[in-house]
Parts: C-alpha cells; sequence; structure tokens
C-alpha cells in the first residue's frame, strides 16, 4: 500500500476509520475521543502510525480485522510518565501530582491507566448503561445495597485483555516473576483541592505480574462504586456515573521508614506549623492501621522543632509467607523508643515538603519513605482540603528581597523617598526595554511589572523578585540572563518566577526563541559598540543640568517653580537615564562570563580571582572625597599643635571652634571647599530624608579624627595605588598560567582579555555614573528642603523635615489643586506615627514570600530550612588579605565610630561610608554582593573585605576579636593564638 494522509484531526480520521470498519463488520462504533498523541504498533505487516493531525499507514498485506484488536493496537493505552512523545490524558489527581512531583523530588517508577480506559472497558461490554440504570434510584439508605449490585456487574466480567499485555512491556512490571508494585486509585476529581477521596477508594500493595495487577486494577475500578464512594460523592454533591477513575501502578519501596508530612496543621488550622508523623516499615500501617508513630511539629518562621518520640511496638512489612500484601510484625526491642529518623533523614523531609509546598501553591498532604539505604522517596501529594486561604493557599504569591537594594536604602525609609524611586525604577526601565527592542505591546502588557520593581515592608525598601523575574523573561535569553541577575542581586535564594514545570518547548517555539535571541543579541551588540560615545554623552549632559540646577536658590522660588524644576529633572535626566541602565546590563554580562571564566578555565574556587581582577582600576570618581579628606588629614598631622587639638577635642566643639580661629583658618578653607564641592553627601545618601555633609558639618570634623590615628601608610594614596596594583597584576599572573596549561590557549586567551577589558570598563562606569547619581539626589533633597519649608511658612505643616511623611504626587497635587486630602499636616502626622513604629519594632526579614494580600495575613518571615547551626561565619571575598582584630559594630551614623584598627561591621554600607574606610582594618558586611559599592571601594583601597555574611550581626558582640580572610570569604570567630 502506498504512503498516504489524511490531513483530518486525530479524532476525526479515527472516528472515521472505526465507523468504516463497523459496517465491515456489522457491528457497532465503539470510539471514544481523546486518543494519545503517538502510538504505534505493527500487525499482519501493516504499521499504523496516529501522529497529529495525521494518521498513516505503511505496509501491504491482509490485516484480519477484529474491531477490539484494531483499536488497541493502534492506541497504546497506558501512560508512561517518561515518553515525551506521548500526550498526557486524564490520568486522576494522584496521577498529576506525581507527574510534578518526579521534576523536582526522587518518585518510584509508575504508570498510569488513564480514565479513558476504564471507560472504553466498560463501553465495550455494554456495562455503561447497565451501572447507569443501577444508580438511577440510588438515596443514603440504599447505598450498600446499590454499590454491591454494580461492583458485581464489573467482577462478572474479566479485565480487558490489552491492560495485561500491555502491562507486561512495561520495564520495573515485566512478567510474572517482575517486581512488586502497588496498586493506586487515581479518580479525576481525587486529590484536588476540594475533594481528597482520603481512604475511600482501594490501594493494594506488593502484587506482582501482569495478571495479577490487571485484576487489582479491576478491582480498583470497582472501589469507585463501594458504599462509602458513593457515600461520598452524595455528600458533595458529585456525579455518580460514570466514575471518572484512573488507576496508578507504581514501583514499590521497600520502606524501612514511611510517614506523612502535613505542611499545615490541619487540627489547628495553623499554616505556619508542620507536622510530621512517622514510623518503622510501611505506610500502611500508618494511614491504615493507625499504628502509633513519632511526631515532630517544625515551626517554619523560627524554625523550631518540636519532637514526641513513643512506643512502636508494631510495624507493617510485605507478606513474604503470602507472597503478596502486608502483614503486622513487631517492632524489634531496642528500635522501639528511638527517634525512626536522625537529623539529616528528618531535615530533608521538612525541605522537600516545603518545596512541594512552594510549587503547589497550597499546603499539601504527602507521604514519604526511606528505603535501606536512607534513600528518601516521595510517594504521592495532595492538598490539604481544611485548611483556611492563608500562605500558599491564598495564591498571589510574592517574593521580596533587599540583600542588594539595602545598601542604597537601609532602615525605615520616608514615603518620599519610596514614593520617588519608585517611579524613578518604572521610567528607567521603560527606557532600558525600549533602547533593547522590546516591542511597545509587550511593555504595555507588562505595564504591573514595571511599575511593582519595589515594595515597601514595614517601611523598608525590597525588591519584588516576582516581577524583576518577568522582566528578564521579556527578553530572549531568560536562563543566561537570570543567572548573572542573581548573581549581581546577590542573591543567595533562586527561583523560577513560575513553576510550572519544565514542559519542553515544541520546535517552532524554540525557533521563534531563538529568533529573538539572534535579535536581542544584535541590538545588544550595537548598544555595546556605540556605549562609550554614549556614556561620555550622559556625563556631558548631565555636567551641563548639574551645574544649572546646582545654581539655583531653590528658597527663592515658589511651589510651582519648585515644581516646574522637579519636572525638568524628570524630563531631561530621568527619561534620559539609558547610559547607566545600559551600562549596567553590560556590567551584568561581562561581569558574570568573567566570574564564569575565572571559575571554569582558572580553576577558581573561592570565586575571589575576579575581584583581584577589576581591584586597582582607578579613576573611580567617588572616592575622590575620601582621598582629599586624608590629604588633609596628613596635613593636620604634621602640625603638632593642631593635631593635639584634633585628639583632645569633640567633634562637635571642634566643628564650632575652628572656623572662628584665624591660626587655622587654612583647615576652615580646606573643610569649605570639601562641602562645597562634596556637601551633598551623607551616609544613606540616596535616602532624601537624610541630612547632607552641609547640614552636619561636624561628621567631617569626626572622619579627620579618625584618620589621625591611623599609620601614615594607610593615609598615602599613591601606597594604596601601590598596593592595588600589586594585586591586580598577581592575578594576572594567575590567569595566564592557567590558560597556558589548556587547549586553545591563544583562543581562551583572546577571550579572557576582551572579557577583563570590558568588565573593568563597565564596573569603573557604573561607579562613575552612580555617583552623578548621588549627585542629582543631592539636588533633590535641597529642592525638597524648600519645598517643605515653603508648606511650613503657609501653615499647612509644623516642621520642614514632616514633607517626608507625604509622597512626591501628594505635594504636586497640593500644588496643582489635584489633591485629594488637603490635610498636609494630618496626614503627616499619621505617616509619622506609622514610621515610628516601623523604627521602634523588629524589621522584616531579609527575604520571604507573602501570599495573598500583601499586608493582610503575611508575617514577613522567611520560611526557615531546619539547618544546624553555630560554626564560623563565611560570605563572599571580594578583597584579599587576612585580618585578626577587634570588631567594631556600626548600626548608623551615630553609633560610636572610633574605628583605629577595628575591623568595621555593618548589616550594609553606601557610599557615604567610604570616608570611614581608610581608618579600618577590615570590613564585614551582612548585605550586599560582589558588585556593591562597599566592595569595589574596599578593593580599590586595599582593604579586605567579605559581604553577603548571613547572620552577621547577630552573631557578633562589639569588641570581638575575629580573623577574617578577603580571598576566602571565612570570618573565625575563635582564631587561634599568634606570636
Amino acid at each position: 500500500m502506498d504512503r498516504g494522509c489524511v490531513p483530518r484531526s486525530r479524532v476525526v480520521v479515527l472516528r472515521r476509520l472505526d465507523r468504516a470498519l463497523s459496517r465491515m463488520s456489522g457491528r457497532v462504533p465503539a470510539f471514544s475521543a481523546g486518543a494519545q498523541s503517538k502510538h504505534r504498533e505493527e500487525f499482519g505487516g501493516i504499521r499504523w502510525r496516529l501522529h497529529r493531525p495525521f494518521l498513516f499507514c505503511i505496509g501491504s498485506g491482509v490485516v484480519p480485522y477484529s474491531r477490539r484488536d484494531l483499536w488497541g493496537w493502534i492506541m497504546n493505552r497506558l501512560f508512561i510518565p517518561g515518553d515525551r512523545d506521548q500526550a498526557v490524558p486524564e490520568i486522576g489527581g494522584k496521577g498529576r501530582n506525581l507527574l510534578r512531583l518526579q521534576q523536582t523530588h526522587r518518585v518510584p517508577e509508575w504508570v498510569a491507566v488513564p480514565v479513558e480506559a476504564m471507560l472504553d472497558a466498560l463501553a465495550e461490554v455494554g456495562l455503561g448503561e447497565r451501572i447507569a440504570g443501577a444508580l438511577a434510584g440510588l438515596t443514603v439508605t440504599n447505598t450498600a445495597e446499590t454499590a454491591s449490585v454494580v461492583q458485581a456487574m464489573i467482577f462478572d466480567v474479566p479485565p480487558p485483555d490489552w491492560l495485561e499485555r500491555e502491562l507486561a512491556e512495561v520495564a520495573f512490571i515485566g512478567d510474572a516473576g517482575g517486581g512488586y508494585v502497588s496498586v493506586r486509585s487515581s479518580a479525576a476529581d481525587e486529590d484536588g483541592a476540594r475533594f481528597s477521596f482520603a481512604g475511600i477508594h482501594e490501594s493494594y500493595l506488593y502484587v506482582r505480574g501482569p495478571g495479577a495487577i490487571a485484576r487489582h486494577v479491576q478491582r480498583v475500578w470497582a472501589s469507585g462504586y463501594s458504599e462509602r464512594a458513593l457515600l461520598y460523592r452524595l455528600e458533595n454533591g458529585l456525579a455518580l456515573h460514570p466514575v471518572p477513575m484512573a488507576v496508578v501502578i507504581q514501583s514499590m519501596v521497600d520502606a524501612m521508614i514511611s510517614g506523612v508530612v502535613f505542611t499545615a496543621d490541619p487540627v489547628a488550622q495553623d499554616p505556619l506549623t508542620l507536622v510530621i508523623s512517622a514510623l518503622y516499615g510501611l505506610g500502611e500501617g500508618l494511614v491504615g492501621a493507625g499504628l502509633a508513630a513519632d511526631q515532630v511539629c517544625y515551626h517554619k518562621i523560627t524554625g523550631v522543632i518540636e519532637q514526641s518520640v513513643v512506643l512502636k511496638e508494631t510495624q507493617y512489612i510485605y507478606n513474604a509467607t503470602a507472597g503478596e500484601g502486608v502483614i503486622e510484625q513487631p517492632v524489634p526491642e531496642a528500635e522501639r523508643n528511638r527517634p525512626v529518623f536522625d537529623e539529616s533523614q528528618r531535615s530533608g523531609v521538612i525541605q522537600a515538603a516545603l518545596t512541594i509546598e512552594r510549587a503547589r501553591r497550597r499546603p499539601q498532604d504527602i507521604e514519604f519513605c526511606f528505603d535501606a539505604h536512607g534513600t528518601l522517596f516521595i510517594l504521592q501529594t495532595r492538598d490539604i482540603t481544611t485548611v483556611s486561604d492563608v500562605g500558599p493557599a491564598a495564591g498571589n504569591r510574592q517574593v521580596w528581597d533587599n540583600s542588594n537594594i539595602i545598601e542604597s536604602y537601609s532602615g525605615v525609609t520616608s514615603p518620599m523617598t519610596f514614593s520617588f524611586i519608585r517611579h524613578a525604577y518604572t521610567v528607567v526601565y521603560h527606557c532600558f526595554s525600549k533602547v533593547m527592542g522590546i516591542r511597545p505591546a509587550v511593555v504595555r502588557a507588562n505595564q504591573a511589572v514595571y511599575e511593582n520593581m519595589l515594595g515597601l515592608i514595614r517601611g523598608q525598601v525590597y525588591y519584588n523578585l516576582m516581577n524583576w523575574y518577568r522582566l528578564i523573561q521579556q527578553f530572549p535569553g531568560y536562563e543566561l540572563n537570570k543567572r548573572f541577575m542573581e548573581s549581581m542581586m546577590g542573591l543567595r535564594e533562586r527561583f523560577d518566577p513560575e513553576e510550572s514545570g519544565s514542559a519542553v518547548a515544541s520546535w517552532p517555539k524554540r525557533l521563534a526563541a531563538g529568533g529573538g535571541l539572534l535579535r536581542l543579541v544584535l541590538r545588544m551588540l550595537i548598544q555595546f559598540s556605540t556605549l562609550d560615545r554614549r556614556v561620555a554623552r550622559f556625563r556631558s549632559n548631565f555636567q551641563v543640568l548639574y551645574d544649572k540646577w546646582e545654581a539655583m536658590d531653590f528658597d527663592a522660588m515658589a511651589p510651582h517653580e519648585l515644581m516646574a524644576v522637579y519636572r525638568e529633572m524628570e524630563t531631561r535626566l530621568l527619561w534620559n537615564w539609558q547610559a547607566p541602565i545600559i551600562n549596567d546590563f553590560y556590567v551584568m554580562i561581562h561581569y558574570g562570563l568573567l566570574r564564569k571564566y575565572c571559575h571554569d578555565w582558572c580553576d577558581d574556587g573561592s570565586q575571589s580571582l575576579q575581584n583581584d581582577l577589576i581591584c586597582g582600576n582607578g579613576d573611580i570618581e567617588s572616592t575622590e572625597p575620601t582621598r582629599m579628606l586624608m590629604r588633609l588629614a596628613l596635613r593636620i598631622r604634621s602640625n603638632p599643635g593642631l593635631r593635639e587639638r584634633f585628639e583632645r577635642l569633640d567633634h562637635h566643639i571642634l566643628a564650632r571652634e575652628i572656623p572662628t580661629d584665624p591660626a587655622y583658618s587654612w583647615v576652615a578653607t580646606e573643610i569649605g571647599v570639601f562641602l562645597k564641592r562634596y556637601g551633598f553627601r551623607c551616609v544613606n545618601e540616596l535616602k532624601l530624608e537624610e541630612p547632607s555633609l552641609r547640614e552636619t558639618p561636624e561628621f567631617v570634623y569626626q572622619i579627620l579624627q579618625n584618620y589621625l590615628q591611623v599609620d601614615e601608610v594607610m593615609l598615602d594614596a599613591d601606597a594604596m595605588a601601590v598596593r592595588e596594583q600589586a594585586i591586580r597584576r598577581s592575578a594576572e599572573e594567575t590567569v595566564e598560567a592557567a590558560i597556558s596549561r589548556s587547549s586553545w590557549a591563544w583562543l581562551r586567551r583572546g577571550m579572557f582579555r576582551y572579557v577583563l577589558r570590558s568588565a573593568r570598563k563597565g564596573v569603573m562606569n557604573r561607579e562613575n555614573m552612580r555617583f552623578a547619581r548621588t549627585r542629582i539626589y543631592g539636588v533633590l533633597r535641597e529642592l525638597i528642603h524648600s519645598m517643605g519649608r515653603r508648606l511650613v511658612e503657609s501653615g499647612k505643616l509644623d516642621r520642614r523635615a514632616d514633607i517626608f511623611y507625604l509622597t512626591l504626587d501628594e505635594v504636586w497635587d497640593y500644588v496643582k489643586g489635584t489633591a485629594v486630602t488637603t490635610d498636609l499636616r494630618g496626614l503627616a502626622a499619621l505617616r509619622k506615627s506609622e514610621f515610628d513604629g516601623y523604627r521602634a519594632n523588629p524589621p522584616a526579614d531579609d527575604h520571604f514570600d507573602t501570599y495573598g494580600m500583601v499586608y493582610s495575613g503575611n508575617t514577613f518571615r522567611r520560611i526557615q530550612q531546619a539547618e544546624a547551626g553555630g560554626g564560623d561565619l563565611t560570605g563572599t571575598g571580594c578583597c584579599p588579605g587576612e585580618v585578626t582584630a577587634p570588631v567594631r559594630i556600626v548600626r548608623s551614623p551615630h553609633d560610636d565610630l572610633n574605628l583605629n584598627g577595628c575591623i568595621l561591621v555593618a548589616g550594609r554600607t553606601d557610599p557615604g561610608w567610604v570616608p570611614l574606610y581608610p581608618a579600618v582594618k577590615g570590613i564585614l558586611i551582612e548585605r550586599g554582593s560582589i558588585l556593591s559599592h562597599s566592595a569595589i571601594v574596599a578593593r580599590e583601597m586595599g582593604i579586605p573585605t567579605i559581604v553577603g555574611i548571613h547572620g552577621l550581626l547577630a552573631r557578633l558582640t562589639d569588641g570581638q576579636v575575629v580573623t577574617m580572610n578577603g580571598q576566602t570569604g571565612a570570618v573565625c570567630l575563635e582564631p587561634a593564638v599568634r606570636s
């Protein structure tokens, strides 16, 4: 027969084929829809292949026709989860859950008999209508009698012939001497969000051989019409017939330990408590026989574990005498009072359960077991249907993290600052998407993403990570870009924003994605090739605008004039912020590649080599204020009388006396020049509410006092540059030696040099343009202060600083006449009270999930992973060097800043902290990444630095002596005695 095809959907083609063959044989068509996507079988010299949307018939010869056999050969009815060519039929709740589970967890091998196979089997022997008739008069009072009649109908006919035949072809089932399996129900409405059907249908353990398995499959089908199943359906208003029953056949695990995890306490209705019940042997002893079991309660927020160990006298194991099923046996005497599993196993169960709950987005009822080798298997999971819709059940999962942004916005941030930066992020990433060629329709469709890149939780600024991932998803090459973004943000926990499985994309989608990636790469290369000109143009334009605005007398302007200046800033600068954001993308790509090359080609396990290569970059504008103060400190040091005065007097007194003392007028002049150039700076300098150095000049005197206490060599900028270059040369020699030993050394050397050169240039541009951002924040701060002064003069606010408890839109709406609240004093007072409460209470964690409405029903606490504590601390090494010294913990500029010879310890730093660096021997930062400003500037100054040290402030006390290694990232809390 020549090859031919019928261009119809597979359902239409098969129905026509079935009807035609039925007419030939005088039988009634028995075709049912929902066929699988690809099926192959050979019979009588003809091979039938069904492949959506065509049916091919290849070969020749006469086919002895039997409708039932032909249909069985055309359709491979078992669902085998490993077959990627096979579409997923209706395999019931348990089957669907297993399909998701096996993507991330170890699940025993399994296959499923789909719902359609049962319906076809009943229809082929005429049982469908007979069962429907028997159930027509069903009531609560006659369920037992009706169930007996229906189940007898099912048992009166043998299992379908094809079932045993196809089971024999499954590897883990094999012939009659194959492995043992469990045969479990998996109704379409079972193990769902509303109905669990727990214990309603039958399951069978330790069944062996295709024939026996086929008979037990039939028993499971019949259990869908048992008395308790019919009652359950009546009580819940579910359809009585047909019962959509799939069957899961799963390889048996000889369990040494079994148990059940409830990721939310179903009794206490507590979604923050995870409960484990576990015993020896098979889980049937727990879920079926109710044997005594140990219990573990894990509190997700605190990480506290409460364990109750009970006497476990018996267990369920395989019934070797009968050759199938299970039997109750005594537990060995020595094991009866011991915990069933150790700490490691308990931690593994907890972490697996939390992962599953997060992926399913609802509290879960999970069955698990450990085999003789200690391997954890997840047997099944189902939604807990009795817990209120809080936590994952509430939906709308959002993931919040401030590991990186806390460097710029530490502690409680004012409404004014947050309203500005939220709008700024929206504008800047709109510009970036446009430059990178994202279609306007895509940008409009993702408007909510752009507007919600940031969040404010208990007064602190957080990245909304879901939306950052969604932003990156708009660009081709998502997986690569995602890893680079995570590295730049310093994320310790990584995830996929849409946990929808790992389905393989079709080839048209892959082709389209590949084309999109090619377009992005071309667009990116064009942008990168013009980046130098773009950066130069940005800096030149910025300087013109900055000089113009910095020269303005904002105090002399009317409110509407101040608003006009702000609008000009937004239009001429914020909407033209493309160069910094493209450069950030440039750094993300090239620094990510540099890190990869250092690891892959240079065997850099400590991940410090790339930092050393960036060290000594020079020409970073943000370090010049510190160098200026270092030069002034050297001049003061050379004058004994002046030095004595600086060392003896309080910095507040110095700030009052030095400017009025003619003998030291040159000091006041130098400090005046410094304040004129850099007086816009401050600690937390991206927070508009923070006072600048011009407002707090005494801070400059305190910095000079610190510098006078350090060794003179630490104030020598030239010596510092020499140290940086030595570190850099050593790193370059390490790279050259590693690459020279590799194959294709010339090619790798060229690629490495290009990436290194690009990373250095990008990091330098990044820091300089960030300094430009700091400068414009200084101008904006003065503008808002002037607006606050105007509102105080007009009697609308009590204090100038109260304006920071309003948002920008609220202020400008008041000026324009579009305000919905005109009581600015009352609004500011309300906000001040709320934000004072944030300052007085513990902050939210640095990384956590929320569900439902963000501000309702969420604790803002990280779900703990049941890890053991203790030991030393580790982070990311940023600048090499080993230091042993006492630590000085600095939480705010108001703390003791006498840092001479100490290791600076802080939750985070921003560029305003840089003047403190020359006085310290090392720097330990709890938050931040290798590209944090603190890390980059510390490398420039040659100060050993470690960032991203989880739990740093909680573990250290002020004055404690530690040893830190800036290369490996290790912090030893109990250093050895050194000679």
